[in-house]
């Protein structure tokens, strides 16, 4: 009896030879994690400080702190801007709460003084026999009566006060600011108005180019304003409670050929603010 032994594949005459073992490609590492969370910002104390003094509604000190603490925090290197702007909302409520506070103060004050300034009890009733008087009617001042002005006073509308030259003005007109002639001009206004003098008349004194003097002049302009004085008052100087002033040429005027004399009325009583005319008062 015979074995037989199965056929078995025949082995390749050529066979591969067997390949190398490679072994994984590297990879790439990874740090190990220490389990730590990352750090977080400082918390900013000027926000913290803010919030804290806008709750008693300190808002002069917590205002700027707050405005302080959102600019130091706009880079979120610190923590607490939500902190400033809540001292804000504070503050604001604040403002709401004094402003109801005190519309209702002056409220109440209102209502206390309509109080105090209500008519007497009703038990103090007036006799029937008169007629009872209003109680809330105020006295009327009662103008004390105006003493009649003597003289020809003007009337009508104010005149407009206007600066004129000396050799403008006329007789009958009130001036002020006749302190120097030098200036070349002078306010006319109205004789109601504030003046200093009224003008009586003007002339022109005679003589030559050269200057007389300030002596002659003057005794000239004293003498012709003196009549002037009393035919524009009705009465003499002497005798009068006004005065009389007058406005020589200048040497330098005089040689220029200006000889113009201005003669004026003056009240001694109201130098600067006199508000009447002084045409025929005879006083």
């Amino acid at each position: 009896m015979s074995t037989e032994i199965p056929n078995q594949p025949d082995e390749p005459v050529n066979a591969p030879p067997p390949q190398a073992f490679q072994s994984p490609a590297p990879t790439e590492q990874i740090p190990a994690y220490d389990g730590a969370p990352p750090a977080k910002p400082p918390l900013d104390t000027v926000s913290l400080f803010a919030l804290i003094t806008a709750g008693p509604g300190l808002g002069l000190v917590s205002v700027p702190l707050g405005i302080w603490g959102v600019i130091r925090t706009k880079n979120h290197q610190r923590r607490g801007r939500t902190l400033a702007v809540i001292s804000f909302v504070l503050i604001g409520l604040w403002a709401i709460v004094g402003t109801v506070v005190g519309v209702m103060a002056g409220l109440s004050v209102t209502s206390t003084t309509d109080q105090t300034a209500a008519p007497a009890p009703s038990d103090l009733v007036a006799p029937t026999t008169a007629s009872p008087a209003p109680a809330t009617v105020s006295p009327t001042p009662v103008a004390p009566s105006k003493k009649k002005i003597p003289g020809h006073q003007p009337h009508g509308p104010l005149r407009t006060a206007k600066k004129v030259y000396w050799d403008q003005l006329k007789t009958g007109d009130c001036v002020k600011g006749t302190a120097e002639k030098a200036t070349y001009s002078v306010t006319r206004v109205d004789c109601r108005s504030r003046h200093q003098a009224e003008v009586t008349g003007t002339f022109n004194l005679r003589g030559g180019s050269r200057y007389p003097g300030d002596k002659a002049v003057e005794k000239a302009s004293d003498a012709r304003c003196a009549k002037y004085f009393a035919r524009y008052v009705g009465i003499d100087w002497d005798s009068s409670a006004y005065n009389y002033d007058f406005a020589p040429p200048e040497p330098s005027e005089w040689r220029q050929g200006d000889r113009e004399v201005i003669c004026f009325a003056v009240d001694p009583a109201h130098p600067e603010n006199s508000r009447i005319s002084l045409r025929k008062v005879k006083e």
